[in-house]
């Protein structure tokens, strides 16, 4: 397996950065996760625009153009010849620059995680709407991944986060939708997220449809409540939610979450 660093291919047990760079001492980074099959890169103009502001946040220096990046994504899934892929993009500080690595893996959902549906729960942990890192995807993802490895002891896939202000936020590595009374709801910026590419595509879809469509503060009451849930992310794209906390969902009578999934397939590049 290969990957790209810092503009030069080479086989990933080679690889080496730093120790003593931010990126590495202090996770002070940003990175894009990305879907592709059979070559073909979804989104990743939108992706790239958000890496690049992201780094202007934080203050990341960045030697590399948005072309330079296509170019060597390109590349490196050619050599690395995976059909249904996950590219990461990297960026990280070093000092008065960064350094830039892409992998990729396999992208390992498939139709039976579509059909069954995700199971969710809540997170212990709060989300602070007020901090930087909240609306930018930072390295600094230890509190996701450990509520999410203990969601994931407890059988569910995902866990979802409320903010300081007990309003829905989103999930460890997700946006989050319901539907209730044939409108559909997803939580503001301002709850704290991360401002998701399919969370935009699909709030921009919905519209398109006409589908009556709410981006405000929502409670756990609100989703508990709901008719149909899904979730959103760059893998995932559009994943039907089967169980919220102790409620069931019956993933085969979710008419509006049907729509948008055929709907959305129509958006990726053919």
């Amino acid at each position: 397996m290969y990957i790209h660093i810092n503009g030069e291919l080479i086989q990933q047990e080679k690889a080496s950065i730093h120790p003593a760079a931010e990126g590495f001492a202090y996770g002070y980074g940003v990175f894009e996760t990305i879907k592709y099959e059979d070559h073909k890169i979804y989104f990743m103009d939108e992706h790239l625009e958000r890496l690049f502001q992201s780094c202007k946040t934080i203050h990341i220096p960045i030697n590399y153009t948005k072309e330079n990046i296509k170019q060597y994504a390109m590349v490196l899934v050619s050599k690395n010849q995976i059909h249904n892929g996950v590219l990461k993009i990297n960026l990280t500080k070093n000092k008065d620059r960064s350094d830039l690595i892409l992998t990729t893996r396999e992208n390992t959902y498939t139709k039976t995680h579509y059909d069954k549906g995700f199971k969710l729960t809540f997170s212990k942990g709060k989300r602070n709407p007020y901090a930087i890192t909240t609306s930018i995807k930072s390295n600094n993802y230890l509190e996701n991944l450990l509520e999410k490895q203990r969601a994931g002891k407890k059988g569910y896939e995902e866990v979802i986060f409320e903010n300081v202000h007990d309003y829905l936020a989103e999930g460890a590595i997700s946006n989050i939708f319901f539907i209730k009374e044939g409108t559909l709801y997803t939580p503001a910026c301002e709850c704290g997220l991360l401002p998701g590419i399919i969370r935009a595509k699909v709030i921009s879809l919905a519209r398109e449809l006409k589908l009556k469509t709410e981006i405000g503060e929502y409670t756990k009451k609100d989703l508990m409540e709901a008719e149909e849930i899904f979730i959103t992310n760059s893998l995932l794209e559009i994943m039907p939610v089967s169980q919220v906390g102790d409620k069931a969902l019956d993933v085969t009578k979710n008419p509006i979450t049907k729509v948008l999934i055929k709907e959305f397939d129509t958006l990726k590049p053919q």
